[in-house]
């Protein structure tokens, strides 16, 4: 859960940078949110709140599929979106790890 909560620190920070660093409105408001909705899921997270891993999961996912079909839209340098990518691949692969395989090898 630890890995989960520093891999969201990590996401807020970014999405954070962006919306900071290329502004909060236009195509940048997308970064704005996450960036929001990440600081409330790493609470969710750390406090250990039911549900916190499914949010998670879904909200990520969401995410990094927006991110992926809005790629190309802004016209800016895009080194921080293609970090925020895997970032995000990897929340996304550690919370369907801690809900699915961690679970059943810990009732085995």
């Amino acid at each position: 859960m630890m890995l989960l909560a520093g891999l969201l620190a990590i996401d807020t920070i970014l999405h954070a940078v962006v919306a900071f660093r290329y502004g909060a409105s236009g195509p940048n408001t997308p970064f704005a949110i996450f960036a929001v909705v990440d600081l409330l899921l790493l609470l969710a997270v750390y406090f250990a709140v039911p549900y916190a891993l499914w949010a998670t999961l879904v909200l990520s996912a969401v995410g990094l599929i927006g991110l992926t079909v809005t790629f190309n839209k802004p016209q800016r340098e895009k080194s921080l979106d293609r970090i925020i990518w895997v970032v995000d691949l990897l929340v996304v692969l550690d919370a369907a790890y801690l809900l699915f395989f961690h679970a059943t090898a810990a009732a085995t």
